[in-house]
């Protein structure tokens, strides 16, 4: 049965909550899980006490920012970007969070395509490989092209499922962004309808604008209806900035199930 988590980078921002109250916040409105961006400038001891004291999990934290990635298509970036796995790996295990979420970063000029998405694979393999055995998974995403990921090497559901077959490993997964999937123009169930087994974790808000559902043009009770006819059954993340108040949101989520 699919449940809803919230993204506390965008929600319950309302009175200028610090993180930990904004954790408190959501586990009040009925979320029992949250998401946050970076990890690396937040007081983790404190975020931890939160979570604890609400019997909230942490299902996702990034790796990088999307304005500072590694562009994995060139393998002089690869380094790098294990050592940003193995870091936010670490705070991942502090805070009991399964999910990292990576970018495969921007086209690289002067080298092939066919051979940047090898050299992908190949890093998100050695990767996986590192944080088999940990209970972390790795969630590839892919941003629509329109606004943050224009130069995205990976540019669609396809390009990302196709990598992830190449890289073929249990805890390197998808993770399907509905919002930026529609902004790409890929219709309900588009490339993902026979993948379910790669779909790690997903998320999505409604456009245009990137609020919560019901603001915008989607039919949200359709989209998640196919999704569990599907086979889906995890947590779908609203990342989305709140038109009204936050603590309406979860409600209006499971009113749509």
């Amino acid at each position: 049965m699919i449940d809803f988590s919230a993204c506390v980078e965008l929600m319950f921002l309302e009175n200028e909550r610090p993180l930990d109250d904004r954790v408190r916040a959501a586990a009040d409105s009925g979320f029992r899980a949250v998401e946050i961006w970076e990890w690396w400038d937040k007081d983790l001891p404190r975020l931890t006490r939160a979570l604890d004291s609400t019997d909230t999990r942490l299902i996702t934290l990034c790796v990088e920012s999307w304005r500072d990635k590694c562009d994995l298509g060139d393998p002089s970036s690869h380094d790098e970007f294990l050592n940003r796995v193995r870091a936010a790996a670490g705070a991942a295990r502090q805070l009991n969070t399964p999910g990292l979420v990576v970018l495969a970063g921007d086209v690289v000029p002067g080298i092939e395509p066919t051979t940047q998405l090898r050299n992908t694979a190949e890093v998100l393999a050695r990767a996986g490989e590192e944080s088999s055995g940990k209970g972390l998974e790795l969630l590839v995403e892919v941003v629509n092209r329109a606004y943050e990921g224009p130069h995205a090497l990976l540019s669609d559901s396809r390009s990302a499922l196709s990598l992830l077959r190449a890289v073929s490993l249990p805890n390197v997964r998808f993770l399907y962004d509905r919002y930026h999937a529609i902004l790409n123009g890929e219709p309900l169930g588009a490339e993902i309808q026979d993948a379910m087994p790669l779909i790690g974790h997903v998320q999505a808000a409604d456009i245009p604008g990137r609020h919560e559902f019901g603001t915008g043009t989607v039919d949200w009770a359709t989209e998640l209806a196919w999704l569990q006819k599907a086979g889906y059954d995890g947590y779908v993340g609203i990342e989305a900035t709140p038109l009204g108040d936050s603590s309406h949101v979860y409600a209006a989520a499971r009113a749509l199930l």
